[in-house]
């Protein structure tokens, strides 16, 4: 996964949240929720739908249009915890290494074709072989294999997954992971129909007609180039007395401007605010703030030697007031960083406190000018030199770049003798110049694509490819090794581990945690029952319905 790219829905950026208040479960064979309105909903995104091909997909926007409308082994529940979706039994055995998966015998695609556990087995196969060029084989690397299929060293019968039967599926883990069920809920790891797949060859995917489905709802209208299509409820899917809405219209939006003022008349049932619209409607009763499952941070490249200056890096981050970029640069509801991660990522199995706290390590991402000024002195004669210019890379969208100038008047104001440029470009450049170590400080952010802090510590370990610092630390490289390696299948150990990890990066401020990303929305109080979920970057309109 690269940096702020990955598939995580454009709509908003993450939280657990309950949309319209409301948040229930309702069995299969449950008795239909009286909804006497019309169960219609008109919805926008802000980019075109390009792909339905599970393989394929690599934007948020597609990512969100197949969780509504094909279904996997798991969905994850408002708690960010994945419950049964198609799958009924999981026994893990093998000390956490295999995974028997027992399959509901009534999932059906849209073709009339039962949905097997041979359907998971395709799919993944094919997600891994290097020539279909899925950017999303990372998330399989805890499949025995997984990594030299992707490669090209190893055949895709090798992969550590088989039909045991026609619906039970086994998988084999290279090693125990205790997230593993999270992960399986991932879009990613959707079955394919390889009837459907084998039909339509390369165009398989590309437009509605061309894509079969086995979830709630399946795509009308999408011709693979239109900027609107609607999602209409499925007759063939197992569990359709669930699913109240009888279709959801969706239109392709790029202004904010454009659909908050079709939010306002009415023809929009929710809206994203951007700008001066959070400032607005802050005491609108209609106002839903999402968290993002997202950190903002400052990286540094360690190959520079002033950036690479441990006080210098910790001088800057006490001299940011944190709560100052939160309320009055980005408005949107995010909140202040408490360390490398984001809140209900985990909780201390002994006392339930949040992950987030337990890490939290004092004078390293606090505002204490003080210190601050302090360790700048230390720096300056460490580094033998009484001014300091120092630059920040960032993208030119206008919440980086207000940003970043904040940060910059944040540094040249607190810290004497203290210079900060600020070089803003477009966000592809960005990611270029940064991944070829072209950057001093760079402005950034990580989705998480799951609730483990794992999924975000691991970019930092000396190893890894989105290590775009060259950060590196013994110490922390082993805590993450233990947390996924020996104690990966002892929850308070692995907890410790996991603390250990991100509390010796925030000693070295191997980066600079600056918030935790959130997002303001406005919802019609007519529209009730949708779950959104900060980690599968989705809404959940399964049991949504109109009032």
């Amino acid at each position: 996964m690269s940096l702020m790219a990955h598939k995580k829905s454009l709509l908003v950026l993450g939280g657990i949240i309950i949309i319209g208040g409301i948040a229930f479960t309702v069995k299969a064979n449950s008795h239909a929720t009286k909804t006497a309105a019309v169960q219609k909903i008109n919805l926008y995104e802000s980019t075109n739908l390009t792909s339905l091909d599970t393989s394929k997909i690599t934007d948020g926007v597609s990512s969100a249009q197949l969780s509504q409308v094909d279904e996997g082994l798991y969905r994850l529940n408002k708690n960010s915890q994945p419950v049964n979706a198609l799958a009924t039994k999981t026994t893990i055995t093998n000390h956490g290494k295999t995974y028997t998966i027992d399959l509901h015998h009534n999932g059906r695609w849209s073709n009339g074709q039962k949905v097997t556990a041979q359907d998971f087995v395709y799919s993944w196969k094919r997600t891994l072989n290097p020539k279909t060029k899925s950017e999303f084989t990372y998330l399989f690397t805890n499949i025995k294999n997984a990594d030299a299929i992707a490669a090209g060293k190893k055949s895709a019968n090798s992969l550590g997954v088989k039909a045991t039967g026609k619906y039970q599926l086994t998988i084999t883990l290279s090693k125990p992971a205790a997230y593993f069920k999270k992960l399986l809920a991932n879009t990613t790891f959707y079955p394919l129909n390889k009837t459907a797949v084998q039909k339509y060859g390369t165009k398989y995917g590309t437009t509605a007609s061309k894509t079969v489905y086995n979830g709630p709802f399946v795509v009308t209208g999408w011709t693979g180039t239109n900027d609107s299509w609607t999602l209409k409820k499925n007759p063939t899917y197992r569990a359709k007395n669930v699913v109240k809405l009888k279709s959801i219209s969706y239109q392709v939006i790029k202004s904010g401007t454009t659909a908050y003022n079709l939010y306002q008349a009415n023809k929009l049932d929710m809206v994203t605010l951007t700008g001066e619209q959070n400032v607005q409607n802050k005491a609108n009763t209609a106002l839903k703030t999402l968290p993002a499952g997202r950190v903002g941070f400052i990286q540094y490249n360690q190959k520079d030697k002033t950036a690479a200056n441990r006080d210098l890096r910790t001088a800057i981050s006490l001299a940011i007031n944190r709560k100052q970029l939160v309320n009055k640069v980005l408005e949107n509801g995010s909140v202040a960083a408490k360390s490398f991660g984001v809140s209900n990522m985990l909780k201390n199995p002994k006392t339930g406190t949040d992950f987030v706290t337990d890490a939290k390590v004092k004078n390293t991402v606090d505002y204490n000018l003080t210190e601050a000024k302090k360790l700048l002195a230390t720096a300056k004669k460490q580094l033998h030199r009484s001014q300091l210019t120092l630059t920040i890379t960032c993208a030119d969208d206008d919440t980086s770049h207000q940003a970043a100038e904040f940060i910059q008047g944040q540094l040249t104001s607190h810290l004497s003798g203290v210079k900060v440029n600020v070089r803003a470009m477009p966000f592809t450049s960005m990611l270029t110049k940064v991944s070829q170590g072209d950057f001093q400080l760079n402005l950034t952010s990580w989705g998480i694509d799951f609730a483990d802090p794992a999924q975000v510590l691991t970019i930092l370990t000396t190893h890894s490819n989105s290590n775009m610092g060259h950060y590196t630390n013994k110490t922390y490289d082993q805590a993450l090794a233990k947390a996924d390696g020996s104690d990966a299948m002892n929850t308070t150990a692995r907890y410790q581990d996991l603390v250990k990890a991100a509390k010796t990066a925030m000693q070295d401020q191997a980066v600079t945690p600056l918030y935790e990303g959130r997002s303001h929305i406005l919802v019609k109080s007519h529209l009730k029952g949708v779950v959104y979920n900060q980690f599968s970057g989705d809404m959940n309109f399964r049991t949504a319905y109109v009032k």
